[in-house]
């Protein structure tokens, strides 16, 4: 191939009318006469080119979506146990709220019974002093014949059932004055009192006031 040409690219020597380089595809210039030809890359050319070309990227594969698929189930798996524990600190907050209201209704309702209870027991003694006054005045001055008068009775205990313990006060027109024990009785069959004066106290009667016998 002695009148050939060489191909100024990769340098093969080619045949003198080739329009085309047969190793990497280089297009020569058209002599006189010679048409320009489209390109058409040879296969080594293209292998040259491929070559020549990046390699694409590969999309890692494998274990990937499984590992994703473990990743999805162990978040809900953790996501459903917060929520069982939140749901859970709620309710015993609400039972332990409940059980405190009960327990205050519960207070408030024996505190409630206990003051009504008070409230009945100092009106009923309230009334017992006041119906056993009338019953020692009329001891001192017709029973022991005495000049005094009462002029008020305390009830300071409830001694059990229908006794009480308390004093009187006792006083005449000469300011002569003394207090003296007495239980009282309320005698709910015959709706009134009974009124106990002890010996000493009616010792007592007699030496601070005169008689009126006297």
């Amino acid at each position: 191939m002695s009148d050939g040409k060489f191909c100024p690219q990769c340098g093969t020597q080619v045949n003198q009318d080739a329009l085309f380089c047969p190793k990497c595809g280089y297009q020569f210039a058209p002599t006189d006469g010679q048409e320009t030809p489209t390109a058409t890359p040879t296969r080594e050319a293209h292998r040259e080119q491929a070559a020549a070309q990046p390699s694409p990227t590969p999309t890692p594969q494998g274990p990937a979506p499984q590992r994703s698929h473990w990743l999805t189930i162990i978040l809900g798996v953790i996501a459903v146990a917060v929520v069982v524990v939140v749901a859970s600190n709620v309710v015993i907050n609400h039972k332990e709220q409940a059980h405190q209201a009960a327990l205050q209704a519960s207070e408030s309702r024996v505190q409630s019974s206990k003051k009504a209870k008070e409230s009945r027991e100092e009106s009923r003694e309230a009334g017992l002093a006041k119906d056993a006054k009338g019953v020692v005045n009329d001891m001192i001055q017709n029973d022991d014949n005495l000049d005094a008068k009462c002029t008020d009775v305390t009830i300071e205990s409830h001694d059990g059932g229908n006794q009480y313990s308390g004093y009187a006060s006792v006083e005449d027109d000469y300011d002569d004055s003394t207090t003296i024990d007495i239980t009282v009785t309320d005698v709910t069959y015959e709706d009134n009192v009974s009124v106990e004066i002890p010996g000493d106290q009616e010792d007592k009667l007699s030496e601070t006031f005169y008689s009126n016998d006297d």
